[in-house]
């Protein structure tokens, strides 16, 4: 999975067929798998459509791929994974030059790695976008709300 996604990366900033056909090849596979465990590995696949998409220019489809993504993430209770899709999200929109919701995105990744437990992710994200939001825990809660990992639901 992770391959996949530093292979696309590295494609938009150096090129290289064999760069984007590697990162392909890794989202072909997630989607296989998706099949099997849509709870494992949807959100996954989707994320990886969206890079690929962002490689390719298909600007639609990346944005509608990271929004899906995330949507599939949180509904799992996969907060990492919230806070992963937020960031490359950001990224996508910081190269593209729309400022504005890159910020967005990068503070939505910040909060759910902070939710997460990853405050050293939190960090790095805070610090290398500028980010103007307050770290503290009860900034955080109020943000994320009651978001809840399936297990701590009362069904």
């Amino acid at each position: 999975f992770f391959g996949g996604l530093v292979a696309f990366r590295l494609y938009r900033k150096f090129g290289g067929d064999t760069r984007l056909n590697d990162g392909k090849e890794m989202m072909d596979k997630m989607g296989k798998w998706a099949l099997n465990s849509m709870t494992v590995f949807e959100n996954k696949w989707l994320l990886l459509k969206a890079e690929y998409s962002a490689s390719i220019y298909e600007n639609n489809e990346a944005q509608q791929m990271y929004k899906a993504s995330i949507k599939v993430s949180q509904d799992h209770g996969n907060i990492h994974e919230v806070g992963l899709a937020y960031e490359l999200w950001g990224h996508y929109y910081s190269a593209n030059g729309f400022e504005a919701d890159s910020n967005n995105c990068f503070k939505q990744a910040h909060v759910y790695y902070t939710q997460w437990g990853a405050t050293a992710v939190a960090e790095r994200i805070y610090h290398n976008h500028n980010l103007g939001i307050a770290s503290t825990p009860v900034n955080t809660e109020l943000q994320v709300g009651n978001f809840k990992h399936p297990r701590e639901l009362d069904w």
